[in-house]
């Protein structure tokens, strides 16, 4: 087993409170720096490009687990994170 499927094996089993932190955070960190009135400092673009790396990793196995038909893990990678996106990008131009 690698280190991908470990990882994935991982966030899948785990509760929802630790599962959050790698799979919601990144997405809403990229959607924040959409936010129109923002000041970018070094540190925020570091943590954004980290973040950007993160989201693409996570959707990069949302999408081979459509492939692989595996729901439970499609729904943590690729749904739940665009979702998260998307509400902080309501939120940020409401």
């Amino acid at each position: 087993m690698n280190l991908t499927d470990k990882y994935i094996q991982y966030l899948n089993q785990v509760s929802w409170i630790v599962a959050e932190i790698p799979l919601l955070v990144p997405p809403a960190i990229v959607a924040y720096l959409f936010y129109p009135d923002i000041d970018y400092h070094v540190k925020l673009v570091i943590v954004g490009f980290l973040s950007v790396v993160v989201a693409l990793f996570n959707s990069y196995i949302g999408v081979r687990a459509v492939f692989k038909k595996d729901i439970e893990t499609t729904f943590n990678f690729l749904v739940l994170p665009f979702s998260m996106a998307a509400f902080v990008l309501c939120l940020g131009f409401i």
